[in-house]
């Protein structure tokens, strides 16, 4: 396949649209919150979601897990995603947008796709605002962040984020989140989980394979931070894993730096003899680091540089290890020591895991900022991935100098409608059936993979 063009083309489609505050923007020159201030709220647009029997996505504690089957499920034709995973671009038909672009450097983010844990409904609401994320072509893997003891711990993907991932090539992962005694956790929850039945197995290994094959996303990520565990709670975390893996081995595992050999809640921040053993074996696929790395206390010890030899020298990829980034606060304000990530000119020691990498949505004033905000999280402050910051300053940098643009885009045509998955009107067949508000990420169009950069500017 010849190398994709850059290209953005701004364009109005008169029909079949489902118009996003973006698209009025662009084509109208309006705000969106002159449009919004113009419709009327159509009866026939209420759908049944509303109504208090509305399917939601899943959600559970420990038991209740254990007790799921899919004959027993009433939701679940309304939780399963039906879209397959797309097949993206080989990464060697891909060419850098600048000379930093590393094709082994990988992006996970951990993100609030939606607001809570639980009452989230299977696909969309009739509601404008939502985090409508559209910057695929910058992450591998998409963790479906969520779980709380007061609600449920272990969380599936809702269905609209699983199909809108799978058609922009990036699998999903739902989260298993074991929380420390502070946040309510409980050391029961976890042995729930460890525990064998009288073959030796781990049931809860076999629901974890059985859900996540059911509902159509890619595996778990799983956060143990329960403290009053030992080493032969973390030996059954490991053989937990193994059985996973064993009954299929497609399924992905992320493993999160908080549990240590010794079943303590000790984070590393690195890869060491502590922690690497839950990704050898044949147990997890990556682990996600800590993110205490950058901080000034432990910058001279350059722990991504010793993660990244340790990973060599135990044969385990260095680019299944992910430095962990918090940017929930802060999000394009977050100070970070990107001198210890990088590894010469055109690598890094590891890849790069987001925490909350939704915080540019819940951190905007407005829906322009959130736009803004994710241009520059993503890209950078000048919205090109050509015009890298070379400073070695702790500023947000942009994504885009460390990972190349993947793309779901293959074949000689590209059609898209530009929808982000939201609107304030709903179109069918060109004709306006709803001037309601609505969002359904199931919906969205996959977006070209270069936004801003036009080549032939200013060219006849």
């Amino acid at each position: 396949m010849k190398k994709s063009k850059k290209f953005f083309i701004r364009i109005c489609l008169s029909t079949g649209i489902l118009a996003s505050a973006t698209l009025l923007t662009a084509c109208f020159g309006t705000s969106a919150k002159h449009v919004k201030a113009n419709y009327k709220v159509t009866a026939e647009a209420i759908p049944d979601y509303q109504s208090k029997n509305a399917p939601i996505s899943s959600y559970w504690m420990p038991d209740k897990f254990l007790e799921w089957s899919a004959e027993n499920d009433k939701d679940l034709v309304y939780n399963q995603s039906r879209v397959p995973l797309t097949k993206r671009i080989s990464l060697d038909k891909l060419s850098p947008s600048n000379q930093n672009q590393n094709k082994k450097t990988k992006i996970v983010a951990l993100s609030m796709m939606n607001s809570q844990t639980s009452g989230n409904p299977s696909r969309g609401t009739t509601k404008f605002e939502s985090y409508t994320f559209d910057y695929w072509q910058y992450i591998d893997t998409l963790v479906y962040w969520g779980g709380s003891s007061g609600e449920g711990i272990i969380v599936t993907p809702s269905a609209d984020v699983i199909d809108e991932a799978h058609s922009n090539g990036v699998p999903v992962l739902g989260t298993i989140f074991l929380p420390p005694k502070e946040y309510g956790g409980k050391v029961d929850w976890v042995k729930t989980m460890l525990k064998k039945d009288e073959q030796g197995q781990y049931p809860f290994a076999s629901q974890m394979v059985k859900v996540a094959k059911t509902y159509g996303f890619e595996g778990w990520f799983i956060n143990e931070e329960t403290q009053g565990l030992n080493a032969d709670d973390a030996a059954n975390m490991k053989a937990l894993i193994q059985q996973v893996k064993k009954e299929d081995s497609s399924l992905q595992i992320m493993w999160y730096d908080a549990m240590t050999k010794d079943g303590k809640v000790d984070w590393q921040n690195q890869l060491n003899d502590q922690n690497a053993t839950f990704v050898q074996d044949k147990t997890a696929d990556a682990m996600f680091l800590n993110f205490w790395w950058t901080q000034n206390n432990l910058a001279d010890q350059k722990l991504l540089e010793k993660s990244n030899l340790y990973a060599k020298n135990h044969n385990i990829d260095p680019y299944n290890i992910y430095a962990g980034i918090d940017v929930q606060a802060k999000d394009v304000q977050t100070p970070v020591k990107w001198n210890l990530l990088e590894k010469g000119n055109q690598a890094t020691q590891t890849s790069i895991g987001l925490y909350a990498a939704s915080a540019t949505y819940t951190n905007a004033s407005n829906w322009d900022d959130f736009q803004n905000r994710e241009s520059a999280f993503w890209v950078n402050q000048k919205a090109d991935p050509r015009q890298v910051d070379h400073s070695v300053n702790e500023s947000w940098t942009g994504l885009s100098k460390y990972v190349l643009e993947k793309s779901a885009i293959s074949g000689n045509e590209f059609n898209t409608n530009f929808n982000l998955g939201n609107g304030y009107n709903y179109f069918k067949a060109g004709q306006k059936i709803s001037e309601m508000d609505w969002n359904d990420r199931s919906l969205a169009g996959i977006l070209p993979s270069y936004r801003w950069i036009i080549d032939n500017e200013g060219k006849k």
